[in-house]
């Protein structure tokens, strides 16, 4: 398969046509299966990142967040002081914004994602609406802050996403690492599109389950 123009979602990282979409093995740690797994990864990636601009943004984000409503109330009796991490968006990701606003005025408490350093874990800041905030890495917004919350609750946005609740992310590794640190650890929420569903996204040893997907058609456990 070559790497710049795969045929498509379906296929896995190696011998593609010519084994099942599920015989790959989560606990594999063969460097040649690693490295076409992260060649496949990268295709598929830009390929999602690619398509992201064909959906109804509005529509989209709207139905993503009435998913969330639901999820706080049926899960977390609607989520009154509790921590929950969102995220600011990039590069088309659902943007969140105004239901962050909405949830942090009804007592829920938002933190925003920090990264502090490559290969470590986030860090989550608190966020609000009127909250003070500066560039941090690669100039993404972050709160103005040194403080830092521990969340109960973390939306992690994905590229991708597939049936066993692994995300495919931008490739840095950040939300895996905090996953595995984080104790307790947080109900981790997929935040995606159901055009990003894929058959696999291959995971490796490293890679944290989440909890649940959400997308604008609901939610995938």
């Amino acid at each position: 398969m070559s790497d710049e123009n795969p045929k498509d979602y379906a296929s896995p990282a190696c011998l593609a046509a010519e084994v099942a979409p599920d015989y790959f093995d989560p606990l594999a740690t063969d460097p040649v299966a690693a490295a076409d797994a992260a060649r496949w990864r990268k295709a598929a990636r830009a390929q999602l990142l690619a398509a992201r601009g064909a959906r109804d943004v509005q529509a989209t984000d709207a139905a993503i967040a009435d998913q969330l409503d639901r999820l706080l109330a049926q899960q977390f009796g609607g989520g009154p002081g509790l921590i929950l991490a969102a995220y600011w968006p990039i590069r088309g990701e659902p943007d969140l914004r105004p239901w962050m606003a909405r949830q942090s005025a009804a007592g829920l408490r938002i933190a925003l994602p920090v990264v502090t350093a490559p290969d470590q874990p986030l860090v989550f800041r608190p966020w609000s609406p009127d909250a003070q905030m500066r560039p941090g890495r690669w100039n993404i917004p972050e709160p103005a802050t040194t403080a830092q919350v521990l969340p109960q609750i973390v939306l992690a946005p994905t590229v991708g996403w597939d049936a066993g609740r692994f995300r495919l992310g931008y490739g840095g590794g950040f939300y895996d690492r905090t996953l595995a640190a984080l104790r307790p650890r947080p109900y981790a929420v997929g935040i995606g599109l159901e055009s990003g569903r894929l058959p696999t996204i291959y995971p490796q040893p490293h890679d944290a389950a989440l909890d649940l997907i959400v997308t604008e058609a609901g939610f995938r456990p």
